[in-house]
């Protein structure tokens, strides 16, 4: 994954955050980010050209499921 531009993204524009959980789909990864223990949002990372969206329309966060 392009690691060290999220990186940059996280440190430039949510100090403190840092990344959770990286999810593996086609063409992209999906990036969990935490600050002081709470999930503060999600964006993801094109992986082939490296572009960063922040996940904006998914409103507040209020829980996730495993599901099976």
């Amino acid at each position: 994954m392009h690691g060290q531009r999220a990186q940059r993204y996280i440190d430039s524009t949510y100090p403190g955050a840092e990344i959770e959980d990286v999810l593996q789909f086609y063409g992209y990864y999906t990036v969990h980010v935490e600050r002081d223990g709470k999930l503060l949002g999600m964006f993801s990372v094109n992986a082939y050209s490296g572009s960063v969206w922040w996940h904006n329309w998914h409103g507040a966060y209020i829980q996730s499921r495993e599901l099976s």
